[in-house]
This record gives C-alpha cells, structure tokens and sequence, in this order.
C-alpha cells in the first residue's frame, strides 16, 4: 500500500476500484457489469467513494515517481502502456506537470 488514506478500505475495494478507472480509461466504459456485481457483491455506487480516493491518489503522486514509472512503461516489454493518455486528468492537473513531463508529452505528439 503506497498510501495510507487508502488503508480504510478492503483490498477488494481498491481492486475493484483500480479496475473501474482502469477500464474505463482504457474501454471508455465502466467495465463492472452485472456478473461482476454478482460476483464481488459491489455495486459501482458502493465503490465510489474508493473510487474517487483511489482518483486522487493517482493524480497527487509525486512527479518524479511518475517520470520513473513513465521511463520503465514506456519500453517495448510493457508495450508501451506509459504512452496512454488519460482523460480523468484535469486543467488543473495539467497546470501542475513538471517541464520534463510536458516535454514528454510534445514528443508523443
């Protein structure tokens, strides 16, 4: 656990909320369907205060952290996942991104 705000949550809650932003990054849709719900016993609703903690969790990491992160995923081996770009960033989000990482963002360009 790389954050303690996130530690009054069940591991199953931090999954499933990851896997939610993920898909619906990735699909553009949220991914937790029905079977899921049936399965883990969570609703979108239910998850959506450890939805938005998860959110603001991975936008407040550190920026150099995330260059690391950037540097390693952005290698064939990782299929370039680094490279995506994700929507849930905000202006104001973007307004607080080093140099560095806007430079990286012209070059993808």
């Amino acid at each position: 656990m790389l954050d303690a705000s996130l530690l009054r949550f069940r591991p199953s809650q931090i999954a499933a909320a990851s896997m939610i932003l993920s898909s619906s990054q990735l699909k553009k849709t949220s991914g937790w369907t029905e079977t899921i719900v049936k399965f883990t016993g969570y609703t979108e609703q239910d998850l959506k205060e450890t939805i938005d903690e998860v959110k603001s969790f991975a936008l407040e990491i550190n920026p150099k952290f995330i260059s690391t992160l950037r540097y390693k995923f952005s290698k064939a081996e990782y299929m370039k996942v680094a490279n995506h770009q994700f929507s849930f960033d905000t202006k104001e989000d973007e307004d607080k991104v080093s140099p560095s990482a806007t430079d990286e963002k012209t070059k993808q360009k």
